[in-house]
């Protein structure tokens, strides 16, 4: 009985600030809520995510290289994870990867995304080549074609200016297809390596 009456003071008590605050005859003003400055990106990375969007998909180098590039090129004050980027590279999936390609619902780059968050940290990678494809990884068929890379990045803020480098570095082996003269990456494995 006696728990049950201080909780019931606890939630009452909880309650009255929130009752009867405004004064007759004027709108009630939001009190401010606790503000986070998160700098807006430049529109070069949008820019540069709608060139990658677009490249010659008659060349399985060039999709290669742009979903590489894509999925490692993150928007922190935007993107809830790392995931978010590939769902951006969705046009250049089969359907098939495409539909299975969805952000988990937590972030294994939560700390990072809360120390870049509030600078409108967006990352910039470099993409080079990966160890070399042997014929027990895949050979390229006139339809399908195997792609490795080695992916860095580096962080910038707003401005553009560098911020941090990121010290993972990270494999993309992807496999794509051709279907009426267009690649698409139809599968694609990442793999963290060590520093």
């Amino acid at each position: 009985m006696r728990l049950t009456k201080i909780l019931a003071g606890v939630v009452l008590a909880a309650a009255l600030p929130l009752a009867g605050c405004g004064q007759a005859g004027t709108a009630e003003q939001p009190s401010p809520a606790p503000s986070v400055t998160v700098t807006p990106k430049p529109a070069a990375f949008d820019a540069t995510v709608k060139q990658l969007l677009e490249v010659d998909r008659a060349h399985p180098d060039k999709v290669a290289t742009a979903f590489a590039t894509l999925i490692t090129s993150w928007d922190v004050a935007a993107d809830r994870t790392e995931t978010a980027a590939a769902v951006r590279a969705r046009q250049l999936m089969t359907p098939a990867l495409a539909a299975r390609t969805v952000e988990p619902q937590r972030n294994a780059s939560q700390a990072l995304w809360l120390e870049l968050g509030p600078l409108g940290a967006f990352s910039a990678p470099t993409i080079g080549p990966g160890a070399p494809i042997d014929g027990d990884e895949g050979t390229d068929t006139e339809d399908i074609a195997y792609r490795n890379f080695t992916a860095t990045w580096t962080w910038r803020d707003a401005d553009g200016k560098h911020l941090k480098a990121d010290e993972r570095k990270r494999n993309i082996f992807l496999v794509l297809t051709k279907a009426n003269g267009a690649w698409s990456v139809a599968d694609y494995v990442t793999e963290d390596l060590p520093a």
